[in-house]
């Protein structure tokens, strides 16, 4: 009779220790999974917005130099005005 109650409360403390073991390794692997995931969401992020960055730092460029030109012309156009006025 010991051999067998030796048995079973074996089998009973090995189960719970087993699932024991279980839980506490099974969220390890659980959350590797979604930071593999969250980094790979990131670096897709990082990789969008550096290009959103460099599309509006042209468009900015490109403004600006419209902008630039439109001013020198407006600055050669009143100088010619002014001269013409003042008759030099």
């Amino acid at each position: 009779m010991k051999k067998v109650g030796n048995f079973f409360i074996g089998m009973i403390i090995g189960t719970i220790t087993g699932l024991a073991m279980g839980i506490m390794f099974y969220p390890t692997k659980k959350e590797s999974k979604v930071k593999n995931i969250i980094n790979k969401k990131t670096e897709n992020l990082k990789e969008n917005l550096q290009k959103m960055k460099k599309k509006i730092g042209k468009k900015i460029n490109e403004i600006k130099s419209d902008f630039e030109i439109k001013w020198k012309k407006d600055k050669n156009n009143k100088i010619d005005k002014i001269e013409n006025e003042l008759g030099t």
